[in-house]
């Protein structure tokens, strides 16, 4: 069984990979097109985040997961 995280736990996980992420993509601003804007930009955000926030479930926590999502409005 994993360990449960607390609430400062996750803010610190969430925080920690969003920081990771927005430092890279900052490191690659100066090699972008020019002609990139919102568009581009949010697709490259997208595929960077979708990178490091992989995870392989199994369908019965993937449903879990799903159903909590639904449940709890986030």
């Amino acid at each position: 069984m994993s360990h449960l995280l607390t609430a400062a736990e996750k803010a610190e996980f969430v925080a920690n990979l969003c920081d990771t992420v927005r430092d890279d993509i900052l490191k690659k601003v100066s090699q972008m097109p020019d002609e990139w804007d919102g568009h581009e930009l949010r697709q490259f955000i997208k595929d960077k985040f979708a990178e490091v926030a992989w995870v392989k479930m199994d369908r019965g926590r993937k449903a879990r997961y799903r159903n909590e999502v639904v449940c709890r409005n986030l």
